[in-house]
């Protein structure tokens, strides 16, 4: 598997969290490790999978365990720019109609402002 590169910015009123590589069992725990040092209490997460080309079944825990805790502190999280491959893991295991799933970063970024703009 490919090495996966996470960045993290707090910016626009969100946390902007990009996800580059693949995600699977030999780096899940390093995504899941970012995502929580970067989530800010009732602070909406925005990430931006236009890099991720790879998802297996712990890097979709690590999806899940965030937007469980972002609807249980007010920082939901929205995924953006989902590529084939991930986008149909989410799909065929049933959790894609759970998560707020956006084609575009731009779209996402609409979907975490206070004013819909």
């Amino acid at each position: 598997m490919s090495g996966l590169e996470v960045s993290c910015e707090h910016t626009r009123g969100a946390t902007l969290i990009r996800v580059t590589g693949e995600v699977d069992a030999t780096n899940s725990a390093g995504l899941a490790a970012a995502i929580e040092d970067a989530r800010r209490p009732g602070v909406p997460v925005v990430m931006d999978l236009a890099g991720m080309t790879f998802l297996d079944s712990s890097g979709l825990k690590v999806l899940l365990s965030a937007h469980l805790f972002g609807e249980h502190d007010g920082g939901h999280v929205h995924l953006a720019a989902v590529q084939p491959i991930p986008i149909r893991v989410l799909r065929i295991t049933g959790v894609l109609d759970r998560l707020n799933v956006h084609d575009t970063l731009e779209r996402a970024w609409v979907a975490v402002s206070p004013n819909g703009h």
